[in-house]
């Protein structure tokens, strides 16, 4: 097998993507990323944005966000990034660390051949929506953490965080109207039990505990009447950032609920483009 794996390069008319990259295997299963790149070639590598998809942790793929966020993908595109979208192991899988673990190898991976997909990894910006943005939230604020645990060292730095209406806070998840969720919740089959029951390991998958003076600037946005990941995660994690002083923007919608498809649209993209411009300048 080549260094691409199962590779194959498609192309649209403004950029083009390396499709199902080999960035690790695990007893025999592969796990994969795809690489957008613009058509245009650089003369520099191209600064990378790291997409993490949702699906409440049980589904989903990296397939998506032609499809999902395609607003976001081709501005990013003209802007001169390059975007790596990865698949990691879902919930019905693996549990907590499983996905981050995978999303940091993915990381480290594309910084040791950089120089193959011409590509700059020594810093990046995670972006996500849903699962997906507490994934990529979580890769944030634990990248900037001394003696962590939680996975390989990195070998790369997170410059900024973008997260489309993703939890922060699990252990709050674990309730809804002042009742615990269920074992069945898709919050609970990431954690492997009930946050409640499970205390400590909620914390430790929370964006929320490891806010520090280091945490990496967030942009944040959601919808008023999201059920699903209720606007308090948003607000909570917003309220942390504040106390350390961490660069962050939190946009709201009213009344719209979970994956409204007015965050990807000329009223929000704009605004992160801007602010991911800010934090991982391009040449353009």
């Amino acid at each position: 097998m080549s260094l691409l794996g199962m590779s194959s390069t498609h192309a649209s008319d403004e950029f083009e993507v390396t499709k199902n990259i080999v960035y690790k295997t695990l007893d025999g299963r592969t796990l994969m990323l795809d690489l957008y790149k613009p058509k245009q070639m650089a003369e520099q590598p191209y600064p990378l944005l790291v997409w993490v998809h949702g699906g409440a942790w049980k589904r989903g793929s990296k397939d998506a966000i032609p499809t999902k966020n395609p607003l976001l993908l081709r501005s990013m595109m003209q802007k001169g990034y390059a975007l790596a979208s990865i698949d990691y192991r879902l919930s019905g899988e693996a549990t907590f660390p499983a996905a981050i673990v995978d999303i940091n190898d993915a990381l480290n991976y594309l910084h040791d051949h950089a120089e193959q997909f011409n590509v700059a990894a020594d810093n990046v910006v995670m972006m996500g929506r849903s699962a997906g943005g507490h994934l990529a939230g979580l890769i944030g604020v634990t990248n900037s953490q001394d003696n962590l645990s939680l996975y390989h060292q990195p070998r790369y730095q997170v410059s900024a965080v973008v997260s489309f209406f993703g939890p922060t806070d699990l252990l709050a998840l674990g309730y809804k109207g002042g009742k615990a969720v269920s074992d069945k919740s898709s919050v609970s089959r990431f954690l492997g039990n009930t946050p409640s029951v499970i205390p400590e390991i909620a914390k430790k998958a929370s964006t929320t505990t490891y806010v520090n003076e280091k945490t990496p600037p967030f942009i944040q946005l959601h919808g008023t009447l999201d059920k699903r990941v209720p606007l308090a995660q948003s607000e909570q994690l917003k309220a942390k950032l504040d106390a350390f002083g961490v660069e962050n923007q939190l946009w709201i919608e009213e009344g719209v609920g979970h994956s409204a498809p007015v965050f990807d649209t000329e009223k929000y993209v704009p605004h992160v483009v801007t602010f991911v411009q800010r934090y991982l300048p391009t040449l353009h």
